[in-house]
């Protein structure tokens, strides 16, 4: 870090990508959105990085600003592209789903309530979606469950993360996105299926009655759209009567 001065007042300046947290970075992410100018979202980020409030921006001479940006000259590199596995943070390892079939269910579930809860926006939901993915050894050699901390408390802990840790841990969540997307609909229990059958037939019933009278082009697709309908009630059938 290096102090810098700014309308008479001393800021605290990054000097590298690690001095950057994560809560930072997603500041300066919602601050970016509400600029419509392209050239002024620059002064976002030097808001969210030396948490400089925007006013203070504004009144500052062009001079200044401009040796603000020459002493944040790393936000032109890139970030590692990495993908992290495991990290160290505040006296604690975490291992980040290295093997992803030994992660429980309850994660996968988790993972998919917070993407709806944030609209699936995944780097603000990336503090919550940690804290659900990084867990620590126990005592007796086994990784956390989620039932073992506070997934709230964590997950604000880990705001303070640096923002390439961060970073490097979204790409290997990334890389598995489509994996989790995939697991949640196979492991849907069963009234869920069901649920999805029945509102099949009824989308097939109702399009039926629109074309029930129609010219014989229509009569084709309602055949097919009757033989669909017979199929999916057979399953329907096969699943209120199964144990499984």
């Amino acid at each position: 870090m290096k102090t810098i001065s700014l309308n008479g007042k001393q800021y605290d300046c990054p000097q590298r990508w690690e001095d950057v947290t994560l809560k930072q970075q997603m500041q300066v992410s919602v601050d970016v959105q509400k600029i419509v100018i392209e050239e002024l979202k620059r002064f976002a980020i030097l808001s969210g990085y030396c948490n400089i409030p925007i006013d203070e921006l504004r009144h500052a001479k062009l001079q200044e600003v401009q040796k603000v940006f020459e002493n944040m000259a790393f936000v032109n590199t890139p970030l590692p592209e990495k993908p992290l596995m495991e990290f160290d943070f505040k006296d604690s390892h975490y291992y980040c789903g290295q093997n992803l079939v030994e992660m429980e269910f309850q994660d996968f579930i988790s993972i998919e309530n917070t993407l709806q809860d944030y609209s699936g926006n995944t780097q603000l939901a990336l503090p919550t979606i940690l804290a659900i993915m990084c867990k620590r050894m126990k005592p007796n050699g086994l990784l956390e469950s989620i039932d073992d901390y506070d997934i709230n408390k964590r997950s604000f802990e880990f705001m303070e993360l640096p923002v390439t840790t961060a970073h490097q841990l979204s790409l290997f969540f990334s890389l598995n996105e489509k994996l989790f997307s995939q697991l949640i609909p196979s492991f849907s229990i069963q009234q869920n299926q069901e649920a999805i059958l029945q509102k099949q037939i009824e989308e097939v019933e109702s399009t039926l009655k629109e074309l029930d009278g129609k010219g014989w082009l229509m009569r084709c697709v309602t055949g097919i759209l009757r033989y669909s309908l017979k199929y999916t009630k057979r399953l329907l059938d096969k699943h209120s009567t199964s144990t499984v």
